[in-house]
């Protein structure tokens, strides 16, 4: 029997408030695990006794995750630097790093054990924490609120409470770059703007995240600056407010995000910086961390579409107040199709000039009513990254491939064709040389595409 699709499109624009890793610098939430000893953990506990913490997220499934857990490198990091007086932590150590193994995809105990599907014995040998999230003991809320996007994800996670992705390092040990401990009695600081950044409406609410950075108490902050130019009249203001923020009661490394008001006016392309002074209503002991900027994009029109095996529905969008929701040709909201028999159809929204939001892509065969994904386990590390992104994936059946990197506006920097083609696939991206920004790449298949963002920072 052919099945009815029926497509309704709801579309909420996307403001940078989460992404598919939690952004370098920012705040790691804080969480309290019991591992598989029966022993409880508490993040905060070791960073607040000056202990950098390593987290391996991964997956009992992953071929990536077994590799990187196999070499040793945590281990050795744990048993040479790990906290003094710890099981299996050597007399000599440093004692300034902690290390846990979180198995966020509700694997249970027996996999890591090496049962199912588990690509082996994760416990055997393993010196340091190991948690399951298998909602026996710990669930799986700590891997959505770290935003886990693919496995294994590694975060390094300062005294001071921000994190990086560590990637998957073999000596972790020489990553770490935190900052001092704090010292000064008034230290606010200002993390890198995360806030909405589209205009699609000519208006911006900026939001700024703001940390005690000092060991006084930080309850105010006298001036908080916005001002917002254009690229060619850098110092002419198109916008210049300051504002005062009362109220707070942050110890020291924590942190509030702030509403600033609305800048109005925008075109895109302007750039807005902030400034915070101030605190507590004295002098700032520390004005190298108090600034942050971003740049202010245009909003545009939207487009979705439904391609059904090589015909396609177009459905043109607007733009105003989100949510949107889509009419399509037809005038309506939603859309049926009867697929035939087989064959591959995807689902695409898209911003035409990159900007307001990913390209939102849903890719799926039918085969006797079954929906297949072509490409499996696909794992793109690190992401963020500076430089170079490692690209995996499995395809279980012989067929040709077009793997293409491309910049935001459409231009295709780096292809590579592959013919029937099984098996494992492994490639190594270097943008090291290109602009920071975003970066797409695209896999066409027998079945259709996939699309994933790059952000290269």
């Amino acid at each position: 029997m052919k099945r009815i699709l029926l497509i309704t499109f709801t579309i909420y624009l996307s403001f940078n408030y989460s992404s598919a890793q939690l952004a370098n610098g920012s705040i790691a939430p804080d969480w309290t695990l019991t591992d598989i000893n029966g022993t409880a953990h508490n993040l905060y506990s070791y960073l607040d006794q000056s202990y950098t913490v390593f987290i391996d997220f991964s997956a009992i499934w992953c071929g990536p995750c077994w590799s990187y857990h196999t070499s040793g490198a945590l281990e050795d990091l744990y048993e040479h630097h790990g906290p003094a007086g710890f099981p299996n932590v050597d007399p000599s150590t440093t004692d300034d790093v902690m290390v846990f193994f979180i198995e966020g995809d509700q694997g249970t105990l027996a996999e890591l054990n090496g049962g199912g599907s588990s690509q082996g014995d994760w416990v055997t040998g393993t010196t340091y924490p190991i948690f399951c999230t298998d909602g026996t003991v710990n669930n799986d809320a700590v891997t959505s609120a770290y935003s886990i996007g693919y496995w294994p994800t590694i975060y390094m996670i300062c005294p001071d409470r921000t994190l990086i992705e560590a990637g998957q390092d073999p000596n972790p040990y020489s990553l770490m770059n935190c900052n001092p401990a704090a010292t000064l009695s008034n230290d606010p600081k200002i993390f890198p703007y995360f806030g909405p950044d589209n205009t699609c409406t000519g208006n911006i609410t900026p939001v700024i995240s703001v940390q005690n950075n000092g060991i006084n108490i930080l309850t105010s902050l006298d001036s908080i600056r916005v001002t917002a130019a254009t690229v060619m009249q850098p110092n002419v203001f198109l916008f210049d407010s300051v504002v005062s923020w009362t109220g707070g009661n942050l110890q020291t490394y924590q942190s509030a995000n702030i509403i600033l008001p609305t800048i109005t006016g925008l075109n895109g392309y302007e750039t807005i910086n902030i400034w915070i002074g101030g605190p507590n209503g004295t002098i700032d002991n520390n004005y190298s961390n108090n600034f942050t900027t971003f740049t202010a994009y245009p909003g545009s029109l939207l487009t979705a579409s439904i391609t059904q095996n090589g015909g396609s529905i177009t459905a043109n969008g607007f733009s105003g107040t989100a949510p949107y929701t889509y009419l399509w040709s037809t005038g309506e909201t939603t859309q049926s199709i009867t697929p035939t028999s087989g064959g591959s159809y995807s689902v695409v929204v898209t911003d035409i000039n990159g900007c307001v939001s990913d390209p939102i892509i849903h890719i799926f065969s039918i085969t006797s009513g079954i929906e297949n994904i072509s490409v499996n386990n696909l794992n793109i590390h690190p992401n963020p990254s500076s430089d170079v992104f490692n690209i995996t994936f499995k395809i279980e059946e012989k067929q040709n491939l077009k793997v293409r990197i491309f910049n935001v506006l459409g231009e295709q920097l780096i292809t590579e064709d592959l013919y029937q083609f099984v098996g494992s696939y492994t490639k190594r991206i270097n943008l090291i040389n290109k602009a920071k920004g975003i970066y797409f790449l695209e896999i066409e298949s027998d079945y259709g595409l996939i699309n994933k963002k790059l952000i290269l920072q």
